[in-house]
């Protein structure tokens, strides 16, 4: 089962600039789409990925985010919802890590669920 990790951004961002800011954590790592589709996945090699970015959405509504994340601290909208998974593992360890300090250059809050 993967790990959920949600950014809530307080600019507009689109999956790519969120791929760009996680491939900030480690230059090797690499990016491909996933079934020609809005899906993105960072991956530390061809066969093990770190993050994967499921997509990105406005939400003009505090309501929305407060109940779906009621522990969410209070922001502003809009704001863009982006989803993300990690593996389990230390692969999803590093992608927890990179989405963390992607957050800072996305002036984003970074919710790791299950923590």
């Amino acid at each position: 089962m993967p790990r959920e990790v949600t950014l809530l951004c307080r600019g507009p961002v689109e999956v790519r600039d969120v791929a760009e800011a996680l491939l900030l954590h480690d230059d090797s790592w690499g990016v491909r789409a996933l079934d020609d589709g809005p899906m993105t996945q960072v991956c530390r090699d061809a066969t093990h990925p770190v993050i994967t970015v499921l997509g990105v959405r406005r939400v003009d509504s505090l309501d929305e985010v407060t109940r779906l994340l009621p522990d969410a601290p209070a922001m502003s909208v809009p704001l863009w919802w982006v989803d993300t998974v990690t593996p389990l593992g230390a692969d999803g360890e590093a992608g927890v890590t990179a989405a963390l300090e992607a957050s800072l250059d996305l002036d984003a809050v970074c919710i790791v669920h299950g923590d």
